[in-house]
């Protein structure tokens, strides 16, 4: 009955009022998609300036951003947030802001600084990027596992 009620009450509207109502509603639902895109996205840009703060604490720095001779990567391992860091200008390699003893060698694919944290090994691998724009590429694989760019370097 009610169905049937506003099937009559919408037939008295010309297809463009009725066109007129559908992209209204169409709009607003549009426009809370977009709003909680926006409130998650600031959740998460909030959480990773956090993780950011936490780790230039950590790192004994003023400001990440000014740092432009460091390669960060930031990870859970065990449960545990984690990060390496590799000093670009003299290869030293820190664990959670720990120096750690490294080993360069080069090899048939660029370069490679190994390490070793108790009773894991950690390898970065430096390659040349396929247009000269991209420059070198770091990698890092902590037991065999690729651990992803957790920051970008311009960011």
């Amino acid at each position: 009955m009610f169905i049937l009620s506003h099937f009559f009450l919408l037939q008295d509207y010309s297809s463009h009022e009725m066109s007129v109502i559908l992209t209204a509603c169409k709009n607003s639902r549009q426009r809370a998609i977009e709003k909680a895109l926006k409130k998650k996205a600031e959740k998460k840009r909030l959480k990773r300036e956090a993780a950011r703060n936490q780790l230039t604490e950590k790192l004994g720095l003023d400001d990440l951003e000014d740092v432009h001779n460091l390669k960060i990567w930031t990870f859970m391992l065990n449960g545990e947030p984690t990060s390496v860091v590799l000093h670009l200008d003299t290869l030293e390699v820190a664990w959670n802001g720990d120096q750690v003893e490294s080993t360069s060698d080069f090899c048939h694919c660029g370069s490679t600084i190994d390490f070793k944290i108790g009773a894991r090994h950690g390898q970065i691998t430096t390659t040349s990027g396929s247009r000269p724009k991209d420059g070198l590429i770091y990698s890092l694989t902590i037991d065999g596992s690729i651990v992803p760019d957790s920051m970008q370097d311009n960011e």
